[in-house]
């Protein structure tokens, strides 16, 4: 795992929408809005500046006994990239 650091993008606007199981965030800069489901909620909220490995092992952790630990590792990693890519998170090297 690398050591990139994860942030949650400063300036978004969030809803949750607990009745869905979602996570409605609003991304100003490039104005879209997102609907992040429980596993990407749940990686956005752990996005405190900590590193992937952390982020991922918690995530995994968190799913243990219904995904495997190493599909949840790479769920994990995949998904952080993807909030990146979409502006939610910020990622910086460690």
């Amino acid at each position: 795992m690398s050591d990139i650091r994860y942030s949650k993008t400063p300036g978004l606007r969030t809803r949750a929408v607990e009745a869905a199981g979602a996570l409605i965030v609003f991304t100003p800069r490039t104005p879209k809005v997102h609907w992040l489901n429980l596993a990407g909620w749940y990686l956005y909220e752990l996005s405190d500046g900590a590193g992937e490995a952390r982020i991922a092992d918690e995530y995994a952790d968190a799913v243990a006994g219904q995904v495997p630990r190493e599909e949840a590792l790479a769920q994990a990693r995949g998904c952080l990239a993807e909030l990146v890519d979409r502006g939610i998170l910020t990622a910086t090297a460690g």
